[in-house]
């Protein structure tokens, strides 16, 4: 009962704690883009406002598959991770910050998802040790989706920093590499916690 008690609770506390801190990050989001519009600020703005909804996601669809007893470094990561979408606000219209910045958020979404796959072990599945495996195959794509993320961002960031007369351009870039792995890491997500359903015969279609 104890053991039931506390798988139940962390997931439902994990999600809470990323819904308070994301809609920090949104009011200031808000706040900043009105306060100074213009073309890489709604850009950039947009770009952030996808991420956050991505970050939710997976939060989400971690809670439903997998399920333990939380740790203080599980109670760290919510606030570590989401944390890292605040300050992305207060750099919009700023190439170089904002890219440097977003390099160090898909940074810390890496080292995010190899705690996930250090702590989800076979266990977790029962018997269904294709689903465990289709999961950790995800999780891998998804850290050396984050990591080349993080290393193209640096390189805008780097780029912005020293071709001053360019900042759109490399502003616009790091929005594009954004989103980018926005849509990888959703896409893929999709493809792999539907083939996990299916493991236990559950018809669950990508994007349903």
């Amino acid at each position: 009962m104890l053991i039931r008690r506390s798988i139940e609770v962390s997931a439902t506390g994990f999600i809470t704690i990323i819904g308070i801190i994301q809609g920090v990050a949104l009011a200031l989001l808000a706040q900043n883009t009105f306060a100074k519009p213009g073309l890489l600020v709604c850009a950039q703005s947009i770009a952030l406002l996808l991420l956050f909804v991505c970050v939710f996601y997976w939060y989400l669809t971690q809670s439903i598959l997998l399920r333990w007893a939380p740790s203080f470094l599980d109670s760290l990561l919510p606030f570590a991770i989401a944390g890292l979408e605040i300050p992305a606000a207060f750099f919009l219209g700023n190439a170089r910050a904002w890219n440097f910045w977003l390099a160090a958020f898909w940074s810390g979404i890496l080292i995010g998802f190899w705690v996930t796959d250090k702590c989800s072990p076979p266990s977790h599945f029962g018997e269904a040790a294709d689903a465990h495996r289709t999961l950790h195959v995800l999780i891998r794509e998804l850290q050396m989706t984050a990591g080349v993320s993080a290393l193209a961002l640096a390189l805008c960031g780097l780029f912005a920093l020293l071709d001053p007369a360019h900042q759109l351009f490399w502003g616009l870039s790091g929005v594009a590499v954004v989103l980018t792995t926005v849509a990888t890491l959703v896409v893929r997500t999709e493809l792999g916690i539907s083939t996990v359903h299916e493991c236990f015969g559950v018809n669950r279609p990508p994007f349903n």
